[in-house]
């Protein structure tokens, strides 16, 4: 399922086929109400590559690289009309909304970086051409994208971002999710650098077998390789979680398979789909192991995409890791979606000032499949109050009357269902947001559960279960 040639593959090079029959213009958003968040506590980094025409949701960006210019084997700046054209539009535009630009810089050819990393001379140039072109247009620093590096050349890489950094305001390194040849020297580049930009996808890629593209967790029938493992990887050698930003894809993949079978095995390459568009074909099933959605269109084809909700829990993971933040590869893959970012700021703003409607979805608890889950949500406010709940992660469910206070589902896959309640006043007020998860194990036993009480059922073996059901599922 998961080959050693994962280590020639460059998730950024390889997504200029995106660009081919798929429809990536996403038009501006309504900004959402300033009054609802307040400042960002954690980075939030997308890429922008200039095959994307899209206006940015900026109110849920704390930083912006946009992709790309190369380099040239005698240290040269190549491709800087892409920069030239759009930056006097965007720097200012980014900044008026708080956001930081960072230039992106890519070099995926050994031999170019085997004649300009070891260079003093050369890496000079490069340096003081990027300055030059962050400079003209009072951007903010660069991220650096060197993908494919053999090992000869790793301390050659932190000399260069070393010196980067001495000459603009920020440097960030693309890393990959793993390391095979041992060619990045984690915790001396976060230490050259102000962050570690992770490449959290490519686990399966266009030449594996199919499955999830980024999964958060590993194990049976996977390989232990995860958003979870590579995490760790980092931190054992030596990266300090305040120096670490978990990128995301805003994309998926559709293989071609022998059967629908599970994991599966592939008849040829996969094809890159955008989130947007693989969303719009549908999701309907779960893969519980890695929190990954995924659908099979066919008896012979396998979708694998992280949908809103799986990149919400992912980034919902990386806060509560403490990590420096999160980001994105590439905006517009969205198709800037407001609900989707309305997510991306509820976990990584402030709530901004409270509001006169308060809406508690009660506390977390767990049940079985098979169950009549009942949610117990409580409004605090004046006037005649209305209740509004969603689903934000897990397996899919359907919520039986999502505007009352007690609507139930019936989980037929284990996982954490997580939903989220709204509460809104007859006077038009509206309360932030609540959520509650709900962890849920196999069993054959029907109960009820009102607000974590089981009311009828198995007694003190269902405890037991459902224990051990949350520590597997929350690790």
């Amino acid at each position: 399922m998961f080959l050693l040639s994962l280590a020639l593959a460059s998730p950024h090079k390889e997504h200029a086929e995106l660009r081919l029959g798929q429809e990536l213009r996403a038009a501006p958003t309504p900004p959402t109400e300033a009054a609802e968040f307040g400042e960002a506590h954690t980075w939030v980094y997308g890429y922008l590559p200039y095959w994307v025409d899209v206006e940015p949701e900026w109110s849920g960006l704390t930083h912006l690289a946009f992709f790309n210019v190369d380099l040239a084997a005698d240290g040269s700046i190549e491709d800087s009309w892409r920069w030239d054209e759009v930056a006097p539009d965007l720097v200012p535009r980014a900044h008026e909304h708080g956001v930081k630009v960072h230039l992106t810089l890519t070099c995926f050819d050994d031999a170019v970086m085997e004649a300009v990393l070891p260079s003093p001379a050369k890496r000079a140039r490069a340096i003081g051409e990027l300055k030059e072109l962050v400079d003209a247009y009072d951007a903010d620093g660069v991220s650096v994208d060197c993908e494919g590096m053999p090992s000869s050349l790793k301390g050659d890489l932190v000399d260069f971002v070393a010196e980067l950094s001495e000459a603009v305001d920020e440097v960030t390194v693309a890393t990959p999710a793993i390391d095979w040849s041992g060619a990045y020297d984690y915790d001396a580049l976060a230490a050259a650098s102000d962050a570690l930009f992770i490449m959290g996808y490519g686990y399966h890629w266009s030449g594996s077998d199919p499955g999830p593209v980024a999964p958060l967790y590993g194990g049976d029938p996977w390989s232990k390789y995860s958003l979870e493992w590579t995490v760790q990887d980092y931190l054992s050698n030596g990266a300090p979680p305040e120096k670490i930003i978990l990128g995301l894809p805003l994309y998926g993949r559709i293989w071609p398979t022998t059967d629908s079978s599970v994991p599966g095995s592939a008849t040829g390459s996969s094809d890159a789909v955008v989130m947007s568009t693989g969303m719009s074909w549908g999701l309907e099933r779960y893969d519980a192991v890695t929190e990954t959605p995924y659908s099979l269109p066919s008896e012979q084809e396998q979708l694998w995409l992280d949908d809103h909700d799986s990149v919400l829990t992912r980034i919902r993971w990386t806060v509560d890791q403490g990590l420096l933040g999160t980001g994105f590869w590439a905006l517009g893959y969205e198709a800037a979606a407001p609900d989707f970012w309305y997510g991306v700021k509820e976990e990584t703003r402030a709530p901004g000032p409270n509001p006169l409607v308060e809406a508690n979805a009660g506390e977390d608890f767990m049940a079985y499949t098979g169950q009549t889950v009942e949610l117990n949500g409580t409004g605090v406010g004046e006037g005649e109050l209305s209740y509004a709940w969603v689903r934000v992660s897990g397996p899919p469910a359907e919520l039986n009357d999502p505007n009352t206070q007690n609507p139930q589902f019936t989980p037929d896959q284990p996982g954490t269902y997580t939903f989220e309640l709204a509460v809104s006043s007859d006077a038009g007020e509206s309360s932030l947001p609540d959520a509650v998860s709900v962890v849920v194990v196999h069993t054959d036993a029907g109960t009820v559960n009102t607000g974590g009480r089981c009311t009828t059922g198995p007694g003190p073996s269902w405890a037991l279960g459902a224990l051990l059901g949350l520590l597997a599922l929350r690790r």
